[in-house]
């Protein structure tokens, strides 16, 4: 039960330095757009590299690779150089989401919030 008025203490000290706390989110979310996380597949054949703000920052093809692989006129070939596209993309999205959730709660852990060490603090960075 004591703990409940604990946390509401917590609270009250949050809204008091809203402000300090909306500056530290922008300070955030601006890092974010520098940060990169990148991933591959096919062994390297397509690298794709994503900001922490969570767009698609480029999109690696290795031509010798890739035409080594890919018959341009196969459904089969196709379908696969889509496939292992998408998989980089996704790839780099998860890396860059656990590398924004890890700032999120770095800088939470700074400023003295309650925050669970697994919360996912992903959804405070939209913008």
């Amino acid at each position: 039960m004591f703990d409940q008025f604990k946390n509401l203490g917590q609270l009250s000290s949050m809204l008091r330095n809203a402000g300090q706390l909306r500056e530290q989110m922008k300070q955030v979310q601006d890092k974010l757009k520098t940060m990169k996380a990148s991933a591959e597949t096919g062994g390297g054949a397509v690298k794709a590299t994503v900001t922490g703000a969570m767009r698609v920052a480029s999109l690696e093809i290795d031509p010798a690779m890739f035409a080594a692989l890919i018959d341009a006129g196969s459904d089969a070939d196709r379908q696969m150089a889509e496939d292992l596209i998408v998989g980089a993309i996704n790839a780099a999205m998860e890396k860059a989401q656990r590398m924004a959730a890890d700032e999120m709660s770095r800088r939470a852990r700074e400023l003295g919030l309650p925050i669970d060490p697994g919360a996912d603090l992903g959804g405070l960075l939209g913008e």
